[in-house]
């Protein structure tokens, strides 16, 4: 069985890697507060093109809200399928309309 190690020998080994990294840091914070004169300027970025606007979100809401009407009248009418299929078709419906409201 290991030894175990006093609290003084556990101590002396954070110590010991606190003093290591501390002259990284002292450089890293050096380098990161030179004048902004020697660094050089980043090149400016291009404006990104109007057709990729931010997608119209569909709530989970708004699909069941639909989904329950196509189902009222699917069985009203006495059209065969189930709620999953009610479901389908109203995300269709509504990714349909926000893509041509887009447009």
């Amino acid at each position: 069985m290991p030894a175990k190690k006093s609290k003084a020998e556990s101590k002396t080994k954070v110590v010991k890697a606190k003093k290591s990294a501390a002259p990284a840091a002292k450089k890293a914070l050096k380098t990161a507060t030179k004048s902004p004169g020697k660094a050089k300027a980043a090149p400016a970025k291009l404006a990104k093109p109007a057709a990729s606007a931010p997608a119209s979100v569909i709530s989970q809401d708004q699909i069941a809200t639909r989904a329950y009407y196509i189902g009222e009248r699917r069985q009203t009418m006495g059209w065969p399928g189930d709620p999953s299929t009610d479901w389908i078709e109203a995300e269709a419906q509504l990714i349909a309309e926000a893509k041509r409201k887009r447009i």
